[in-house]
């Protein structure tokens, strides 16, 4: 296996300040742990996808295979306001690391990253707030060999004691920062030697691109749930709204269904509240007529998701705008989905049932957090395809040896010079008793591999599972992006 690992930061969702959602995606499986406490998820450092802030005085922190020489780089931005860099760990302990100094110097220090002894310094410096693409390619020894690139100019090499304990290897990295610096990382690639592909430092400041399901290719999951909009929290703030309120924002969806719930996320609890779903169809691009409504629900918890049904399912059309919300007789405060404003309210007696017409409503209001539960939607792709995913909101499932869902992936935004490895990564739990395993599948042409990694094992909570596939399993060469556009991906139960 040379490819380690790879993370574009893509599949964490949009743009996202909530730090301690964004901690929960970060360590759900791809990474070992999370430190400090505003991550957030920003706006790419390349051309395309999402990039990620690791936070002042933060780390980021990855368990990987035990090695004696570590090849990879990352894109990343630097405040300069105080150390950034990447830690190489044997364990727990620190064994060498690379550090974006205050100055603009990159170092490669023994032990900690930015006080131990310096092994090497660049002469050039960089800017605070630039983008660059640092490489590397060490080896771990008394007197190992490194080489440490910057936008694929070598900045140092040579040999030196890379180790601070007993071992000549590592066993994971950390991203990390001091205080007070803003340290942005994105296009993270990971390799180690073995192999005849991916086995050395790139120098191309790769760009990692991520691709979701946009089509069903090969279908025999079932489908679980689906959801409309997304509960995903994009921001630490909540609000309440005043009592006997109207409340709804606009939806969308992308395939048809049938909308059988709402659900709210409240930012305190009560107990005496009432709410109540509503969904009104469009009128010009305001909300018009009731489509439907239910019964009375008492009671939030904060932090804790509120079913609202509705008394009739209502079919929803691909392409055609709702509007989704709630009526609530108390204030109470409300999680957020974002910043954006995009919420809108009328005053609305609880007590007289949903008004038949949609009242004036007022604009500019928060963007309550809150979405709809769908079925019917006759698809697999679209429950896969959820951006970042809310795991029992939007699933397939399927218990059956040897079954497989695969979907039609969207295609890379432009034709690349060199695909240097795929990873197919999934979302994934196991809900049933026994042992389960899992892989996650590449076809392209008439071969259908699982890559770098079959059997895996998921867990009993939602987590990130990946493989890689360094070659086209078609052809066992290098992959194309044609042949890529071409291919389909998903995952099988394996036993």
């Amino acid at each position: 296996m040379a490819a380690v690992f790879t993370a574009g930061f893509d599949i964490y969702g949009p743009a996202n300040s909530n730090a301690s959602a964004v901690a929960a995606m970060l360590t759900a499986g791809e990474w070992t742990s999370a430190a400090g406490t505003a991550q957030q998820i920003v706006a790419p450092l390349s051309a395309s996808g999402q990039a990620l802030v690791i936070g002042a005085g933060g780390s980021l922190t990855k368990t990987i295979p035990t090695t004696g020489r570590i090849i990879g780089g990352l894109r990343f931005s630097s405040s300069l306001a105080n150390f950034a860099g990447v830690q190489f760990l044997d364990g727990a302990s620190n064994q060498a690391g690379i550090v974006i100094n205050s100055t603009g110097t990159i170092q490669l220090r023994n032990g900690v990253y930015f006080s131990g002894t310096s092994i090497a310094v660049s002469a050039a410096s960089i800017t605070a707030n630039s983008t660059h693409y640092l490489e590397w390619d060490i080896s771990f020894g008394n007197a190992a060999a490194y080489q440490v690139w910057l936008d694929g100019v070598s900045l140092f090499s040579g040999t030196g004691d890379t180790t601070a304990t007993a071992n000549n290897t590592i066993s994971g990295f950390s991203l990390i920062c001091s205080s007070a610096v803003v340290y942005t990382v994105d296009d993270l690639y990971v390799f180690d030697a073995s192999g005849t592909a991916n086995n050395a430092v790139l120098l191309t400041s790769p760009r990692i691109e991520t691709t979701f399901p946009i089509s069903d290719s090969a279908v025999q999951f079932a489908a679980g749930a689906a959801i409309l909009g997304s509960a995903a929290q994009r921001t630490a703030t909540t609000n309440a709204p005043v009592a006997n309120s109207l409340l709804l924002r606009r939806f969308t969806p992308a395939v048809s269904g049938t909308l059988n719930s709402i659900t709210v996320m409240p930012g305190a609890t009560s107990a005496p509240a009432l709410f109540r779903p509503v969904v009104y169809a469009d009128s010009g691009g305001s909300p018009g007529t009731l489509m439907s409504t239910g019964a009375t629900q008492t009671g939030v918890t904060s932090g804790t998701a509120k079913d609202l049904p509705l008394t009739t399912p209502q079919p929803l059309t691909a392409g055609t705008q709702y509007w989704l919300g709630y009526m609530t007789d108390t204030s109470v405060a409300m999680q957020q989905s974002d910043a954006a404003n995009g919420g809108y309210r009328a005053a609305a007696t609880f007590g007289s049932g949903a008004p038949g017409t949609a009242p004036a409503m007022t604009a500019g209001q928060p963007t309550w957090l809150f979405w709809g539960n769908l079925s019917g939607t006759a698809v697999n792709y679209y429950e896969a395809a959820q951006q970042p995913p809310p795991g029992p909101y939007s699933y397939v499932f399927d218990a059956t040896v040897g079954h497989e869902d695969l979907y039609g992936m969207s295609p890379l935004s432009a034709s690349p010079g060199a695909v240097h490895t795929v990873a197919v990564k999934g979302y994934v739990q196991k809900s049933d008793s026994g042992t389960k395993t899992l892989s996650l599948r590449v076809k392209s042409g008439a071969n259908d591999s699982g890559g770098s990694a079959t059997g895996l094992a998921p867990g009993t909570s939602f987590g990130w599972l990946a493989s890689y596939f360094a070659t086209d399993p078609n052809t066992s060469a290098a992959w194309t992006g044609a042949n890529l556009d071409a291919a389909t991906a998903g995952i099988r139960v394996d036993s």
